[in-house]
């Protein structure tokens, strides 16, 4: 009998061992239910982190897509204006010809000499370079197409509005370029001093320079020969043959 109680006590204490580490286990897997509870909320943070990143970049995406389709629907317009300007008329062989010698005159034009004019030019103040050239650059754009809208004027250039508005208002003070339109829809074309400015920078046909220096020649002959009388000079001669030579 007393070892029957002795059994049942041991076996209690078993029991009660047993509990006690089935208690902790217990304990233990609640706590590490609870530790991957919370790293799941943090995964599904990330998720909705990264599923807002895969959003933005569709938008980005459909954005560039905008911007490319306007790239193409101006640089289509820029090669129809192109192709109007040089036309010459429903005759194929004299376009034909006229598209010869202008493909002739932009091979032998030299941007470096239109930049050196522009640099010494009467009333030039600035003297950087690169300013110079992109200014050089859009007055060359707008002589070689009828006219051109801001932003499109700029995307040749490869400047931006800021910078664009001020090379516009540069070349505009100079007599260069001008402006027509409403304030945002007008468009920028080129004068016809720009046209003259840009022909006498290396762009007119050799027969065309020629002709002009036998002219100047010819000039300063008949002033060699026909000296005006001393007290006769005014500021209205002066400035004749000033703009002779």
């Amino acid at each position: 009998m007393e070892m029957t109680i002795e059994k049942l006590q041991l076996k209690v204490e078993n029991q009660s061992k047993l509990l006690k580490e089935l208690t902790n286990e217990n304990e233990e897997l609640f706590h590490q239910y609870n530790h991957l509870m919370i790293r799941n909320g943090k995964m599904l943070k990330r998720v909705d982190d990264l599923q807002k990143i895969i959003d933005d970049l569709h938008v980005r995406i459909e954005e560039l897509q905008l911007i490319n389709g306007n790239m193409m629907q101006i640089n289509d317009r820029l090669r129809t204006r192109s192709d109007s300007r040089f036309a010459v008329n429903n005759n194929p062989a004299a376009t034909q010809e006229q598209s010869v010698l202008i493909n002739s005159a932009l091979v032998d034009f030299d941007m470096d000499v239109l930049y050196d004019r522009w640099k010494t030019f009467p009333g030039q103040t600035a003297q950087n370079g690169p300013n110079l050239k992109k200014q050089m650059l859009m007055l060359f754009h707008l002589y070689n197409t009828a006219s051109l809208k801001a932003n499109e004027l700029f995307n040749l250039v490869g400047i931006g509005g800021v910078t664009g508005a001020r090379y516009v208002s540069t070349l505009k003070k100079f007599g260069l370029i001008r402006y027509t339109g409403a304030r945002k829809k007008g468009h920028y074309e080129i004068t016809s001093k720009g046209v003259s400015f840009v022909e006498n920078t290396g762009h007119a046909p050799l027969a065309a320079q020629v002709e002009s220096h036998v002219g100047l020649q010819d000039r300063h002959a008949e002033i060699a020969d026909n000296p005006l009388p001393k007290g006769k000079w005014n500021v209205g001669s002066v400035l004749s043959n000033h703009d002779d030579l």
